[in-house]
């Protein structure tokens, strides 16, 4: 019996025999290509039947060896989830056929839309898990977005580095100037400036895009600092700390001073956008600030999220987890 689907080659049709009027199965996504500490993906992850994964892995191959050999009926789904063509024809096989979809995390993986989970789940499906890990941000990106987190309370100095490129800065400072004043000089002009005043261009129109109350700063202060967070966009807020201090340790005083109220800013932004307050409120007591960050982040990407204590569908543990169901996902 065919234990393999391989849209990136063919173009599969037909469901399994096994799987024909179900509307119960069990899909795991990322998972059905690789080995870990001698366990391949289908026996670390048995109650699921359909296994969704790039292919890329040589480890493929012992996935597929053990899928045949097992006796739960079982599929594995080649696909790269990125071609709209492929994943139209996996949606034309497996629509409103699952009751569960989750995600297994081991290394960087992608955030399948929204749009394919609302078909793909049957009228009670629920989906878990479903956003991709990126490890990919540069730290650098990180530390722009801290200084923007904490612009109305940066010191003088530190403001210079939000907004100045560190050339701007070093002729300033050469010069007795501010870097403002360097920026105005009808001397800042001929050939050995045009490079330093593009990147100064583009580090402007950066930040401009980055943060929409760029120019405003001045309007806020350490004591109205919750109202200048309410206008930040998700990337500022969901800035990764430990990160940024990677890069500048002066950085953590900022963290530090704020964060207690940042904190307690983030979790009334969530409890403001659940069902269920009083539970996350009590869970969020054990849970660091970059948990609480994450879960900011589900709420505002899936607006009908819903959290609460669950089994774990991979693992089997009790865990305080999250999903979305049909006709909620978009």
């Amino acid at each position: 019996m065919k234990r393999t689907m391989n849209f990136t080659l063919d173009v599969p049709s037909e469901i399994l025999r096994e799987f024909a009027g179900r509307h119960d199965l069990h899909m795991i996504l990322w998972a059905g290509d690789t080995v870990h500490n001698n366990i391949t993906d289908i026996e670390r992850l048995p109650d699921f039947d359909v296994y969704v994964c790039f292919g890329f892995s040589q480890d493929i191959g012992l996935n597929i060896d053990y899928i045949y050999n097992r006796s739960r009926p079982g599929i594995i789904c080649i696909i790269d989830v990125t071609n709209k063509e492929h994943m139209a024809q996996f949606v034309k096989v497996f629509h409103g056929r699952f009751s569960v979809i989750d995600s297994d995390y081991h290394g960087n993986t992608p955030t399948l839309p929204c749009e394919y989970y609302d078909a793909l789940l049957s009228n009670e499906g629920k989906a878990f898990n479903m956003r991709g890990i990126n490890s990919c941000i540069l730290p650098v990106e990180d530390f722009q977005n801290c200084m923007e987190l904490f612009a109305p309370v940066l010191s003088h100095e530190d403001n210079h580095l939000r907004t100045w490129t560190s050339e701007i800065v070093d002729i300033a400072r050469a010069d007795g100037l501010s870097p403002s004043a360097v920026w105005t000089s009808p001397d800042f002009n001929g050939v050995y400036y045009d490079g330093v005043k593009l990147r100064q261009e583009e580090l402007m129109k950066w930040n401009k895009d980055r943060n929409p109350v760029f120019t405003e700063i001045d309007r806020y202060s350490m004591d109205t600092i919750e109202e200048y967070w309410k206008r930040l966009p998700l990337h500022i807020l969901t800035v990764n700390f430990e990160r940024t201090n990677i890069l500048n340790e002066s950085f953590r005083k900022y963290a530090t001073i704020c964060h207690e109220r940042f904190r307690s800013f983030i979790i009334e932004e969530i409890l403001s956008m659940i069902k269920t307050p009083d539970e996350f409120r009590e869970h969020s007591k054990s849970m660091s600030i970059r948990q609480i960050q994450e879960h900011y982040r589900l709420c505002k990407e899936y607006p009908n999220i819903e959290f609460g204590f669950m089994k774990d569908n991979r693992n089997g543990k009790n865990i305080y987890g999250h999903w979305i169901k049909k006709n909620n996902a978009l």
